[in-house]
């Protein structure tokens, strides 16, 4: 620095170190969740909201219209958040890697790792129809009652478990109406039960004309009854009594099996010869699959009548007007060799490779042909098809971020911080669901509040309901958080917002936050999902200074485009600007002349900007006329002013003139 140019002394030495201390601060890592956007059904903070969700990710080998299916434990999924609620069992929600929903979609509560489940115990099994190809992620949303009730699913479900109908429902969800011969048939949607039914129209042979008979679905609440179980039912001879069919589309590439269970009960027989009461199930596409029936043959494993044989069941024989004898006569023994345990009502498995209806949309058939006597009927359970399995990630909650300030923006001490934030549902905690703190560099809570946030569109708030939280402008007046007046200049000052539901946090910290899996219980943005952290910077003043010069006239130009030329006079001007954030106080700033140039007595003028500066009345060269409003002297070649304060963003200047030796 040259003896022509200034300095300035600054009475604080935190004030001196200020150019050291503000140095640039990464921004904060934003909590809202983005990838994808967290989904929202309708206009953002409008009920219903849903506050946390797990991804599922579905390998690349999965194809297009194949099911997928995921058993989720959603307590587990809680619990690995520190969240207690009651789990909301109409809450979840399969969310594709757009953000859209899931067309084809189901939760179901009482089936969970491929059997019946006890209900209410917070897991279950969730299905739906893939829709993207290759490798991708989807999301399962899901809530917990205490933050609003959810609506009852409203896309379509697979249903192939029949649990989305109520007993007696002819048509379930996503099967087409059934067709009967007679309107006394069964084709119907039936609870867990034990029916008493009675053999029709002759007296069974092993002399046990009335049965209970197991009504049990092979997994959850219901199954699909067809044929004749009613024992008033009238009869058709030869022909389908009852038809029951639904549409699927099959993937092109990786079609899979289909996969179906079902039972027989009744009193009638078949063989491959002569026939009375069977079931046939087959696929119908291009060309048609018969899968359980005479055609597909089979019997011992895929029985498609309660008894074997064309006569009467004996000591010798089997046959009709026993309860499910299979092949067994009455004496105990096999006529054909089966395996299936006489008497039993079981469940049998089929499974049926779609490779040769790959890419197309086929109909599954199920028909129960019945005789004119000894009745008989069907349960179908479980159909699924194309089946993959989906791989549940790590829980998340719903975010927050901080919006202003800007991470790495400097504060000063006493001063209110005016904040905003943005969250991604809306929070339902009773009390301050949206609130901020303030901590000094060493993380000791120096604002603690809590400072509430506003959003109901008039407290500063402009739109209501549009997730934007802020304490800026409210009206009435919103308590900010303040740096404290005694604060010094310092770096690494956090801001920190909850967004919180109506949870209870099982880790004993702040209500209504959800850790991120795996990580501390400490209550940082690292640590939970609907935290956000911001870094600000505690600063005083922010003094700058500048000095210009200009030529005012010469002996040879006079004022008329003067040269700085030996006699010529020259005037200097000294700003000085605080850029904050904080006010400066005694801001000392001198000048001490070159050797070799004259002042100008009474030149010396001072003020806010050098444009404007006042005229100093220093007709002794002192300086310290009490009209000086910032306070400028001169003694022995140094020019000083002086300003018991500066305030944010304020200036003052000293001009002065001097003669060029």
């Amino acid at each position: 620095m040259s003896r022509r140019e200034a300095w300035i002394h600054r009475a604080s030495a935190a004030l001196a170190m200020l150019g050291v201390l503000l140095t640039p601060v990464a921004p904060s890592r934003a909590d809202l969740r983005a990838a994808p956007v967290w989904y929202d059904q309708n206009a953002v903070a409008t009920t219903p909201d849903w506050h946390f969700r797990v991804p599922v990710t579905i390998a690349i080998g999965n194809a297009v219209n194949s099911t997928v299916k995921v058993d989720v434990d959603f307590a587990v999924l809680l619990s690995a958040m520190n969240v207690s609620g009651t789990f909301d069992v109409n809450s979840p929600r399969v969310v594709r890697s757009t953000g859209a929903l899931a067309t084809t979609q189901e939760y179901t509560d009482r089936i969970y790792a491929g059997a019946t489940d006890a209900a209410g115990n917070s897991r279950g099994e969730v299905r739906f129809i893939l829709q993207d190809a290759g490798a991708v992620t989807y999301y399962i949303y899901f809530d917990v009652t205490a933050n609003g009730a959810m609506p009852i699913n409203a896309q379509t479900p697979i249903n192939g478990n029949f649990e989305r109908g109520a007993t007696g429902t002819a048509q379930p969800t996503g099967w087409n109406a059934p067709t009967k011969t007679n309107a006394s048939f069964n084709a119907e949607v039936r609870p867990s039960e034990s029916v008493s039914v009675t053999a029709n129209p002759t007296p069974a042979v092993d002399g046990v004309n009335t049965r209970i008979t197991d009504g049990t679905p092979n997994t959850g609440d219901f199954s699909y009854l067809l044929g004749w179980r009613n024992s008033t039912a009238a009869q058709t001879n030869g022909a389908p009594g009852v038809t029951f069919t639904r549409t699927i589309t099959v993937p092109a590439s990786n079609p899979g099996n289909l996969v179906f269970k079902y039972r027989v009960e009744g009193w009638d027989s078949y063989d491959l010869g002569t026939g009375f009461d069977f079931l046939r199930a087959d696929i119908v596409g291009t060309a048609t699959t018969e899968m359980v029936g005479p055609t597909a043959g089979s019997y011992n494993t895929k029985p498609f009548s309660p008894n074997y044989g064309a006569s009467a069941a004996s000591n010798t024989v089997s046959g009709y007007r026993r309860y499910n004898g299979y092949d067994c006569n009455l004496a105990g023994g096999r006529t054909n060799g089966g395996t299936l345990a006489c008497g039993s009502e079981v469940w049998i498995t089929v499974t049926q490779s779609l490779t040769a209806f790959a890419g197309q949309t086929v109909t599954l058939r199920f028909r129960a042909f019945t005789e004119t006597a000894d009745i008989t009927w069907y349960h179908i359970d479980d159909v699924e098809w194309s089946v993959s399995t989906g791989t549940l990630g790590t829980p998340q909650a719903f975010g927050v971020n901080i919006t202003s300030p800007a991470a790495g923006v400097s504060f000063a001490p006493g001063q209110a911080i005016p904040l905003t934030a943005q969250v991604d549902a809306a929070p339902t905690a009773a009390t301050n669901p949206v609130f901020a703190q303030l901590y000094d560099a060493t993380g000791t809570l120096v604002a603690g509040g809590p400072y509430l946030l506003y959003n109901d569109g008039t407290h500063g708030d402009v739109t209501a309901g549009d997730a934007i939280w802020s304490n800026n402008n409210s009206v009435p007046a919103q308590p900010a958080p303040t740096v404290p007046g005694s604060a010094t200049t310092a770096t690494g000052w956090t801001l920190r917002v909850w967004a919180r539901d109506t949870t209870t946090n099982t880790a004993g910290g702040t209500n209504g936050i959800a850790r991120i899996g795996g990580q501390p219980p400490t209550e940082t943005q690292v640590n939970y999902w609907n935290i956000d952290d911001s870094a600000l910077n505690i600063a005083g003043a922010n003094i700058v200074l500048a000095k210009s010069s200009s030529v005012v006239t010469d002996p040879v130009n006079g004022a008329t485009n003067p040269k700085a030329i030996p006699g010529a006079t020259m005037r200097y001007c000294l700003l000085v600007t605080n850029n904050g954030p904080a006010a400066a106080g005694t801001i000392v700033a001198t000048d001490t002349l070159p050797t070799g140039v004259t002042y100008v007595a009474g030149s010396m003028r001072s003020g806010a900007t050098c444009a404007t500066a006042a005229t100093v009345e220093d007709d002794d060269n002192t300086g310290a006329d009490e009209s000086d409003p910032v306070g400028a002297s001169y003694s022995s070649g140094t020019l000083i002013t002086v300003s018991a304060t500066l305030a944010n963003a304020a200036t003052m200047a000293l001009t002065f003139d001097v003669i060029i030796p």
